[in-house]
């Protein structure tokens, strides 16, 4: 028949790409036509999200609480940073006026094409170069950048966010609080 029953889609591609595929259908007035290729590329997109902390990592970005975003001199870092703000701004307002759609489109769209693209791959050279401070902001800035991401996802995809909150808490150290605990984004960076 037409019933997909979600406990098998949840064991094929997981919860959260699944919760995510239906946030991001879920416009106003429109009927959801659930299509299990769809929740594989939500679940491909998580799957972005992960490998793009896991480089990050593996270039030594770990969070850092003396982060100052408005202290950032790489232009790179004020572009990515600017268009984190305007992120944070877009989803809380999509949450607010429950237009879920819009919420976890803006989050896609930033993740996928600005920070997975853009930043990380431009961030290579510099990771790679000799300016140690410049590699410092672009460490600290890119875990600070991960860091908002796990936030603002984290209503759609919990459980991924929450490995990954715990997980990128630094080389033996915990978090002091869970990612659901967290405080909320608040747009404050404009370059």
């Amino acid at each position: 028949g037409n019933v997909i029953d979600p406990l098998e889609l949840i064991d094929e591609y997981g919860a959260d790409a699944l919760r995510f595929t239906l946030a991001i259908m879920a416009a106003q007035g429109r009927d959801v036509k659930l299509d299990p290729a769809r929740i594989a590329g939500y679940r491909n997109f998580g799957t972005k999200l992960w490998n793009a902390t896991r480089f990050a990592e593996m270039n030594g970005a770990k969070s850092d609480p003396h982060f100052v975003p408005e202290a950032a001199e790489l232009t790179i870092n004020r572009w990515i940073l600017t268009e984190l703000a305007r992120t944070e701004r877009d989803v809380t307002e999509a949450l607010e006026a429950f237009r879920f759609n819009d919420a976890a489109g803006a989050l896609y769209r930033f993740v996928w094409n600005q920070v997975c693209d853009w930043y990380l791959e431009l961030l290579k050279p510099v990771f790679n170069g000799e300016d140690e401070g410049a590699k410092a902001e672009a460490q600290a800035c890119s875990a600070y950048i991960l860091e908002e991401i796990y936030k603002l996802l984290h209503p759609f995809m919990p459980f991924m966010t929450e490995e990954l909150w715990a997980h990128t808490a630094g080389e033996g150290k915990e978090r002091d609080t869970l990612v659901c605990h967290a405080e909320w984004p608040a747009p404050s960076y404009a370059d």
